[in-house]
């Protein structure tokens, strides 16, 4: 179990690596030891946004990725190391209710930690919520090496 100091506040730009333009959640609402939860507001403004549909619901993965980088990102920063961009290893179940989330919905997307090892993976409870009620779910891996530049790095090296 992750031993995090409650309370601190953040915000999303210095949970999340990705730059401006790649970080599609605007807010981090709370976290706790091993759970983030994040907003976001479908506007014209989000990417993948879609005139008079809204965002597809295929996004919602990501929304998702995200929400498990927010917390990464406070577990590292907690531990006094820099934040790095993780990987998606994959989704198991990602069920939505509709095919698009709707402009002006505000989403509450919720990343649970279930168990993570020591190299760096963890499987996440995933759920995305809006107007009192879930949306969607999903079961995501993640992996998030200790320097992401040397993972990279050490990959290249083992296929040449």
């Amino acid at each position: 179990m992750t031993t995090l100091a409650l309370g601190r506040p953040y915000t999303i730009a210095e949970l999340l690596p990705h730059g401006r333009g790649f970080t599609l959640l605007d807010s981090l609402l709370d976290y706790g030891e091993e759970h983030a939860s994040c907003g976001v507001t479908i506007g014209a403004g989000v990417p993948f946004f879609e005139a008079g549909r809204g965002v597809p619901n295929w996004v919602g993965i990501e929304y998702m990725a995200q929400a498990i980088g927010a917390y990464a990102g406070i577990v590292r920063l907690q531990r006094g190391d820099a934040v790095e961009i993780g990987l998606l290893l994959g989704t198991r179940r990602y069920a939505c209710e509709r095919a698009y989330f709707a402009p002006g919905e505000r989403l509450t997307v919720r990343a649970e930690q279930l168990v993570r090892d020591s190299s760096g993976v963890a499987a996440f409870a995933c759920t995305l919520s809006g107007g009192g009620r879930e949306l969607a779910r999903a079961e995501i891996k993640a992996y998030q090496p200790d320097d992401l530049h040397d993972y990279l790095q050490a990959l290249t090296e083992s296929r040449a």
